[in-house]
């Protein structure tokens, strides 16, 4: 990840500058939204997801579970505000990313069969193409980021 005065770049795409923005043949959807640390944050995750999906033509229904994992991650762990971003670029899987304003990496854990939670990350190494989490300790915050298989069209 590589930062400047005018945001982030995070495997190529550049956050707040180019938020919402169709551009020429390779961009399709770049969109980031702003949620509080509150339960009712994840099913607007959800909805906000599926909406990124559904106007890029894609199929929003593993997209949007992981996303809500990652938000429902920042909601108990973090306890932070936190953004998610979806990008969608011709010829690239969909790439989401979920920063919060926490150092405390993800726990990824092997969940009993009467555990109420704890299979977030059981899920996405399931279904994503592959996962990461980017720390910036200087500014304070992570991103954990995840791809989908295939190009987003």
């Amino acid at each position: 990840m590589v930062h400047d005065s005018s945001g982030w770049i995070c495997g190529g795409v550049v956050h707040n500058l180019l938020d919402h923005v169709h551009l020429g043949e390779q961009v399709r959807l770049i969109r980031s939204e702003d949620f509080a640390a509150e339960p009712v944050s994840v099913p607007a995750v959800r909805r906000f997801i599926r909406w990124c999906c559904e106007t890029v033509g894609g199929d929003p229904d593993a997209c949007e579970l992981l996303a809500s994992e990652l938000a429902t991650n920042a909601v108990n762990h973090a306890n932070t505000p936190f953004r998610v971003t979806f990008a969608a670029l011709r010829g690239q899987p969909v790439r989401v990313e979920v920063r919060d304003w926490s150092l405390r990496l993800p726990e990824p854990r092997a969940a009993d069969l009467d555990d109420a939670g704890g299979r977030g990350f059981e899920l996405v190494d399931a279904l994503a193409a592959e996962w990461h989490v980017d720390v910036n300790e200087a500014a304070g915050y992570k991103v954990v980021c995840f791809t989908l298989a295939g190009d987003a069209a």
